[in-house]
């Protein structure tokens, strides 16, 4: 699943569409569209793209009217940006022709990405945006709120990491290098974490998302830009699908395990388990 790096890197390339206006949508997988896919159409064509941004790894199109479109790639979707409706990969699910000659292509191979059209009162009612942590970049993501939030956890560090109703963004193949890059095995509790232990996390937890976006996205599977190119973060990985492999500073064989159904790699020297 593409995450934080992945969606901002679609986002920021996305923004050379804003002011642009929607005039048509075609699907040949209409159960992905929320409210029913002709009730979508007639709502969204001829509405002008005002802004688009991102809330953890959703997509979030504003519209005019007040209306949003939210969109979630789930497993293995990503747009792209065509001149014609030409499909450019054969997982092209849906279709939206702007203005200007411009189209966006909707790849989705396991056909699990969302589409939802909400008004903008109600896109922080939905459920899947409620119950949404903090955002890493975010100015209210602080030293001081990081500690406070970890205060009140217990657990596994990876899946602390993973668990979106604390920090959003962070999915299996970062929170491997998180872990990586602060020394600490996956399965450290997190209770135990020193003020200093919390303070190192919560600068590698930014630092290796901004190496994801600053790389462009990890593409191991389908992620893609919207010209259709790939990211070359997956170029830089230490631990993620290494298992098996030497580490990159010790040496030492990499291992596995899983973590709430992820298979989980981890250096057993470098890691620290507590």
């Amino acid at each position: 699943m593409p995450e934080l790096p992945e969606v901002e890197t679609q986002v920021r390339d996305l923004q050379k569409i804003v002011g642009r206006r929607i005039f048509a949508l075609s699907s040949n997988t209409k159960k992905a569209f929320t409210p029913a896919f002709a009730k979508f159409k007639k709502k969204i064509e001829n509405k002008k793209i005002l802004a688009i941004n991102r809330r953890a790894k959703f997509i979030i199109f504003s519209l005019s009217e007040k209306l949003v479109l939210v969109a979630h790639f789930r497993m293995t979707g990503h747009f792209l940006l065509a001149r014609n409706s030409i499909p450019l990969e054969k997982s092209i699910r849906h279709f939206l022709k702007l203005s200007g000659g411009v189209w966006i292509q909707f790849s989705d191979i396991r056909k699990f990405g969302t589409l939802r059209l909400v008004s903008e009162k109600d896109l922080e009612k939905l459920p899947e945006i409620q119950k949404l942590g903090i955002e890493p970049f975010s100015k209210s993501f602080t030293l001081a709120k990081f500690r406070e939030i970890l205060r009140s956890k217990k657990g596994r560090l990876k899946a602390t990491l993973l668990d979106q109703k604390i920090i959003v963004g962070i999915g299996n193949i970062y929170a491997d290098e998180i872990c990586f890059a602060a020394k600490l095995h996956p399965v450290s509790k997190v209770e135990k974490l020193t003020k200093k232990g919390m303070e190192n996390l919560f600068h590698v937890i930014r630092n290796q998302l901004r190496k994801g976006i600053r790389n462009r996205g990890t593409t191991i599977g389908e992620f893609v830009d919207v010209s259709g190119r790939a990211g070359k973060n997956q170029n830089s990985l230490f631990t993620y699908r290494r298992h098996g492999q030497p580490c990159k500073i010790c040496g030492t064989t990499l291992e596995r395990m899983k973590i709430q159904q992820r298979t989980t790699s981890f250096c057993p020297v470098c890691q620290k388990k507590f």
